[in-house]
C-alpha cells in the first residue's frame, strides 16, 4: 500500500478520534499471539505513562531494602544491578507475554471501537487484498463476553473482521479439544472431520528477555544472561505434547558480554583487540602523536565489572616465573584449560577464567595486559615486564607453537643482550610497535582458544578453515565431518593439527621462524622489533652494520577480518554454553546445535559484522529446529502457553457457510495482555492459582479469537 492510500485510511480516524493513538507499527505481542504474524498493522488504543503497578512494585522493594539496610548497613556504595539502574521502568523477573512499552497501551470502550471499525470499513474499496493493512483495536473487557480486541481486515472484495474474548480459566486436563472443534464446525455448518487443528506451545526453559528498551550497561548487569525456550507444533486434538512426533524449535537469546557469563575470559580479549586495532588504524592515518595514550581505551569500563590491579598482577607473574619451575608442568600443546577429563564447555570455560588457558609466558602476560584501562598503562606494564626479563633472572616458558614476535623478544631478552636498554627506550617511544607486539599475541591466543573450545564438539577442521578464509560455501560442516570420519574409518590414525595450514596462509599470524631456544648472536637495535614502518610510522634509518633480529613486520591488515570472525564464533560459544547449561546436554547433543550455529553466524549472511556492534546492542537471538530426543525431559512438563488454531480443510471449501474463517484458542499461564487491559477482567481468586510444580494444580487463562471473512462487493456495517 502506498503512503497516500494509507493516509486516506488513517485521516478520517485521526480527525474524528484525535485523542486516540492510531499508528502503523509492527504487531504487538498480544496481536501476534492470535494472528501468528508480526506483520505491520494499524493499532488503535489509548496511550499513557508506564503503568503505576510497576512503580508500586519497585517502591515496595526499595522500602524493604531500605529497612534491611538500616539494620545491616550498605555493603556497597552503589548498587549497579539492573534492578536499581532501571528504577521504575524495570520489568519483573517473572516471565511475561507483554513488553514494557505495551504496558502503556490502554483499551477503549467496545462501542467506540465498533464506530472506529465501521469508519475504517467505509474506505475499504480503496484497498486491494494484497495491500490490506489489518486494523486492531484494544478494547475494555467490561461488557458481556469480555472482549479484549477487535480487528478489521477488509479490502475491496472482502468484509473481514475478528474478535478476541476472555473465556475464564481451567486446568489443562479439563480442556476438551474435541468439544471445541465440534463448536467451531457447528458455527461453520460443517462436520468435525472437515476441521483442521494445529496446536503449538512454548516451554520456558530458563531466563527472561529484557526486550530492546535497555542500554548495554543495563543488559550486561541484568539478573538473567539471556532466555532459552522451546517452541513445539503438532496436529491433533490434544494439549499434551506428543514429545516423539512434534516439531521442536530451539529459541534462544544471549547477552554478549553479560558479566556472569564464563565466556567473558575470551570476550575481554576480543574487545581489547578491537580497541587496540582501532588505535593502530588511527595511528596509521594520523601518526601516533595524534593519539593520547593516557585516554586511549583498552578495557571497556562497564559498570559492575571488576577493576583489577594490573601492576600487582604483572609483579606476581614475574615472581611466579622466577621462583616456580615453570617448565616442569607444561602439558602437550601448552593447553591447561582442556584436559582428558573435560566433559563440559562450562568446565573448560571456568578453568580458563580461573587458571588461564596456557602456561606460555606471553599468553599469561596478555591475560593481564588486555585488562589495562588505557594504552599508557599497557605500554608501561609491557616495558616493566621486558625490563625484568632482560635481567636474566628468569627463563620464561614459551610454547613451541607460539611464533609471535613478542615470544622471540622475550626469549632473546632473557638470554641477555647489550642493546637491551636502547631497545626498551625506543619501544617506549614508539607506541605502534608496543601495541602491535602485544596485539599479535592477543590475536594468536584468541584464535587458538576458540579453536580449542569448538574442537570439543568435533568441528576442528571447520573452525581452522574460518581463520584461513578458506572457501567452504559449497561444503557444509556435516559434509566436512563425514569426510574426516571416512578418512578415520579407512584405517590409520587421522590426526588433525588445527594450525598446520596456518603457516602457509597469505596473511598468517603464525609466522615461520628459527628455533626460539637458540641464542641469537645479533644485538638488538631500535628497528629489530616488529614495526609498522610500512605505514609510515617508523623511520627507515638503520645502521647498515647491524643485522635485525626480526626481519619481517607485523601486518595488521588481516586483523579487521579476524576480529569479525572472533565475534561471530563468540556468539556461537555463548549460545552453546547456555544451551549446554539450560538443556543439560552433553557434547554429542551439542554437536548438531553447534553445526547450525556456525553455519548461521559464520557466513556471508551473518548478522554479526563487527565486534563494535555488541557494544551498542549485545543481544543476539537464534531460532532453529532441534532433535526431539535431546529435549524429551523438558517436553513432559506443562508448557507456558498453548495455542490451538482451527480452520477448514481444503475439501470443505464448497461446504457449509461460504466464507473464510478461523478460530484460535490460547491457554496461557500468564496474561497475554498488559495490566492496563487485564486488570479490568479481575478473575476471582479461586480461578487464578499460583504456578506450582504439580501440573494438576496449574490453571491456564483461556482467550478465544474468532475471525470471519465474507467475499462481498457491497459495504456492510460492522
Amino acid at each position: 500500500m502506498d503512503n497516500k492510500t494509507l493516509d486516506n485510511l488513517i485521516k478520517p480516524l485521526l480527525e474524528k478520534y484525535p485523542k486516540y493513538y492510531v499508528e502503523k507499527q509492527k504487531s504487538p505481542t498480544y496481536v501476534e499471539m492470535y494472528a501468528k504474524s508480526n506483520r505491520d498493522i494499524l493499532l488503535v488504543c489509548n496511550k499513557t505513562k508506564p503503568s503505576s503497578y510497576v512503580t508500586e512494585t519497585i517502591g515496595k522493594d526499595n522500602r524493604n531494602e531500605a529497612e534491611e539496610l538500616e539494620l545491616t548497613g550498605s555493603p556497597l556504595k552503589l548498587d549497579l544491578s539492573l534492578h536499581t539502574i532501571l528504577d521504575d521502568t524495570m520489568i519483573t523477573d517473572e516471565p511475561q507475554l507483554w513488553t514494557k512499552e505495551e504496558a502503556t497501551h490502554v483499551p477503549i470502550s467496545l462501542d467506540t471501537a465498533r464506530e472506529i471499525a465501521n469508519l475504517y470499513n467505509k474506505n475499504r474499496d480503496q484497498v486491494t487484498e494484497e495491500d490490506a493493512i489489518p486494523l486492531w483495536i484494544l478494547t475494555n473487557p467490561l461488557v458481556d463476553n469480555k472482549p479484549l480486541m477487535l480487528t478489521v481486515q477488509s479490502d475491496s472484495t472482502h468484509l473481514a473482521r475478528g474478535l478476541v474474548t476472555y473465556d475464564g480459566s481451567m486446568n489443562q486436563d479439563d480442556v476438551d479439544l474435541d468439544l471445541l472443534v465440534e463448536d467451531y464446525a457447528k458455527q461453520e455448518g460443517l462436520t468435525a472431520d472437515l476441521i483442521s487443528t494445529v496446536v503449538d506451545c512454548k516451554y520456558l526453559i530458563s531466563g527472561i528477555s529484557y526486550g530492546n528498551s535497555h542500554n548495554t550497561d543495563e543488559l550486561v548487569n541484568a539478573p538473567h544472561g539471556g532466555v532459552t525456550e522451546l517452541r513445539c507444533e503438532w496436529t491433533g486434538k490434544t494439549l499434551h505434547t506428543p514429545f516423539i512426533s512434534c516439531k521442536v524449535n530451539f529459541e534462544q537469546e544471549v547477552i554478549v558480554g553479560h558479566l556472569a557469563s564464563p565466556c567473558n575470559a575470551i570476550w575481554r580479549s576480543v574487545c581489547a583487540l578491537h580497541n587496540m586495532n582501532q588505535l593502530l588504524v588511527d595511528m596509521t592515518a594520523a601518526g601516533f602523536a595524534s593519539v593520547n595514550l593516557e585516554t586511549a581505551v583498552i578495557r571497556n569500563n562497564i559498570p559492575g565489572s571488576k577493576r583489577p590491579n594490573n601492576s600487582k598482577r604483572v609483579n606476581e607473574l614475574l615472581n611466579e616465573t622466577e621462583t616456580y619451575a615453570y617448565t616442569a608442568e607444561r602439558p602437550a600443546g601448552g593447553c591447561i584449560f582442556v584436559t582428558e577429563d573435560t566433559t563440559t564447555l562450562g568446565q573448560c570455560l571456568k578453568d580458563m577464567n580461573t587458571i588461564g588457558s596456557s602456561n606460555d609466558f606471553t599468553y599469561k602476560l596478555w591475560d593481564i595486559l588486555k585488562d589495562c584501562e588505557t594504552a599508557e598503562e599497557l605500554i608501561t606494564l609491557l616495558i616493566q615486564a621486558l625490563k625484568f626479563i632482560s635481567s636474566g633472572k628468569i627463563r620464561p616458558f614459551i610454547d613451541v607453537n607460539n611464533k609471535t614476535y613478542l615470544s622471540k623478544v622475550v626469549l632473546n631478552l632473557s638470554l641477555g643482550h647489550s642493546q637491551t636498554s636502547k631497545v626498551l627506550k625506543n619501544l617506549r617511544a614508539s607506541p605502534p610497535q608496543a601495541l602491535s607486539l602485544v596485539a599479535q599475541v592477543g590475536v594468536e591466543k584468541t584464535m587458538w582458544e576458540y579453536t580449542r573450545v569448538i574442537t570439543l564438539l568435533g568441528h576442528s577442521f571447520f573452525i581452522t578453515g574460518i581463520w584461513n578464509s578458506e572457501a567452504r560455501t559449497h561444503e557444509s560442516i556435516e559434509q566436512i565431518n563425514q569426510t574426516i570420519q571416512d578418512m578415520t574409518m579407512s584405517g590409520g590414525d587421522f590426526q588433525l593439527n588445527p594450525f598446520e595450514s596456518l603457516t602457509s596462509a597469505e596473511h598468517s599470524i603464525r609466522l615461520d621462524s628459527d628455533s626460539f631456544y637458540v641464542e641469537d648472536p645479533n644485538e638488538l637495535t631500535v628497528d629489530d622489533f616488529a614495526s609498522l614502518k610500512q605505514h609510515g610510522l617508523v623511520s627507515e634509518k638503520k645502521d647498515v652494520n647491524e643485522e635485525p633480529l626480526i626481519s619481517d613486520e607485523i601486518d595488521i591488515s588481516p586483523w579487521k577480518s579476524l576480529l569479525m570472525k572472533f565475534a561471530q564464533v563468540h556468539v556461537c560459544l555463548e549460545h552453546l554454553h547456555r544451551a549446554e547449561t539450560c538443556l543439560r546436554v552433553d557434547f554429542a547433543s551439542l554437536k548438531p546445535i553447534g553445526t547450525r550455529l556456525l553455519e548461521h553466524y559464520v557466513s556471508e549472511k551473518s548478522p554479526v559484522r563487527t565486534v563494535g556492534q555488541f557494544m551498542s546492542d549485545p543481544v543476539m537471538k537464534i531460532c532453529m529446529p532441534i532433535a526431539n530426543n535431546i529435549v524429551q525431559d523438558h517436553l513432559r512438563k506443562p508448557a507456558f502457553w498453548y495455542r490451538v488454531e482451527m480452520t477448514r480443510k481444503p475439501n470443505a471449501a464448497k461446504k457449509g457457510i461460504q466464507r473464510d474463517s478461523k478460530m484460535v484458542y490460547v491457554f496461557s499461564q500468564q496474561s497475554v495482555f498488559p495490566p492496563t487491559v487485564w486488570q479490568n477482567i479481575e478473575p476471582s481468586t479461586e480461578e487464578v492459582v499460583e504456578v506450582t510444580t504439580l501440573g494438576e494444580d496449574l490453571k491456564y487463562h483461556v482467550t478465544k479469537y474468532v475471525f470471519l471473512s465474507n467475499k462481498l462487493v457491497n459495504k456492510l456495517p460492522f
